[in-house]
């Protein structure tokens, strides 16, 4: 790299289409989902992400550089289901069918305190029957007919240096700060829900913050000339979320309240790069990544989640045809840490297979232009609500293409 301030930023365009099929043939608690007024179904969010942005900033003097970065590490867009998902729709029926009990235990009681001539006692029990007796109706009004919006962005700031430590060694190391957002909102028209709940919602914000730090090596070997070898650390960042301005009355009997914490880290990664150049136009390269999830709590305010450590291998190539022009490929293959019984029907986590490629204008020797697209294709799953002999099924998938451009800057 020259001498001088590298400015560079960019976005991306995420056209995505994310997709839970509720098998309702397969319902243990009563082996009848029609009953209840719930009907097979493939809930759908196609929503659209327009702003995805990264900056990046380097200043290099001598055998120094310093950098910076700002961007989305995780997470990036809104989610939107119109028919709620599988995962909202059981909690909802075996919400209601957990206060059908307790209303029915309640007035066992009441009866029995009746008897005994308790008449204060017989009537406190009587209004916890009907109370949970209106919840279980409100309950399955909401998992009959209810919309999911969800948002969660993760983004954040990295401040770092590196040095050139001998001619053929360098090495770097850079403070992260990240910063966590969610909000979900679960919507019922149905009136009865909304006497019931007090509104047409069921709705919470969330923030989280973290800090970790990342390292890296990049060495070119003398023996080998026109070879990089690079390796880099990122250490886990932990965010523990505290959940703020929930509205609705039922919400409180799903656990969400506020005040309440959980936690979705960024794992710790190890990412391995090699790269060759076969030609002085012609660049061949491979990478491999390692995300320690077992070390990561990656829950959300409604479940616990339980990732194994999951990889991705690359590879790529880049060819220069002139002076103003570039171009890459490249695939990658990605290998999950989910189970059937560990997934997110929000935010489908699946193996996958990446292709994709770009452009490279260099309209002067200080600009560059970059226009990128990729295709995956991501594997459908089973997911198991529960453990895998007593649950229902749904099926996961989802279809994402993406477009990005960037511009880089060299100030001499």
């Amino acid at each position: 790299m020259k001498e001088g301030l590298w400015i560079g930023g960019g976005n991306q365009f995420v056209f995505k289409e994310y997709s839970n099929k509720l098998d309702t043939n397969d319902y243990y608690a009563t082996g009848d989902y029609s009953s209840l007024g719930i009907k097979d179904y493939k809930s759908t969010d196609d929503t659209t992400v327009w702003l995805y942005p990264d900056l990046n900033a380097v200043y290099k003097k001598g055998r120094w550089a310093i950098f910076s970065n700002f961007g989305v590490y995780a997470g990036g867009g809104s989610l939107s289901y119109d028919e709620g998902t599988s995962a909202t729709t059981l909690m909802f029926l075996q919400g209601a069918a957990k206060m059908k009990e307790a209303a029915g235990q309640y007035k066992l009681m009441a009866q029995g305190a009746a008897a005994n001539s308790d008449n204060t006692s017989a009537t406190a029990y009587a209004t916890k029957a009907y109370q949970y007796g209106e919840l279980a109706t409100a309950s399955i009004k909401m998992a009959q007919d209810h919309s999911l919006d969800v948002t969660s962005i993760t983004y954040g700031i990295q401040l770092g240096a590196a040095y050139l430590v001998t001619d053929w060694l360098s090495l770097s190391a850079a403070y992260r700060y990240t910063i966590g957002t969610q909000d979900m909102t679960l919507k019922c028209n149905d009136p009865n829900f909304k006497t019931i709940n007090g509104s047409n919602k069921i709705s919470y914000d969330a923030a989280g913050y973290g800090q970790s730090m990342v390292f890296g090596i990049h060495a070119k070997p003398p023996v080998v000339p026109k070879l990089d070898l690079s390796l880099q650390y990122q250490t886990l960042s932990r965010i523990e979320y505290n959940v703020d301005n929930v509205k609705g009355n039922i919400a409180q009997y799903y656990d969400i309240t506020n005040d309440k914490n959980f936690r979705t880290d960024l794992p710790a990664v190890l990412n391995l790069g090699a790269g060759y150049h076969v030609l002085d136009n012609l660049y061949v390269s491979t990478s491999f990544n390692y995300y320690f999830n077992d070390f990561a709590h990656q829950d959300s305010i409604l479940s616990e989640t339980d990732y194994d450590n999951s990889w991705e291998i690359a590879l790529g190539v880049d060819y220069r045809f002139c002076k103003y022009v570039g171009a890459s490929i490249g695939a990658s293959y990605g290998n999950q840490g989910t189970t059937d019984t560990s997934n997110s029907t929000f935010n489908p986590v699946l193996d996958n297979i990446v292709v994709g490629g770009g452009f490279e204008i260099y309209p002067t020797d200080q600009l560059t232009v970059s226009l990128s697209c990729l295709y995956a294709n991501y594997f459908d799953t089973d997911y198991y609500l529960g453990s895998k002999s007593s649950s229902t099924k749904t099926v996961l998938s989802k279809d994402v293409i993406n477009a990005g451009i960037g511009v880089t800057y060299h100030f001499n």
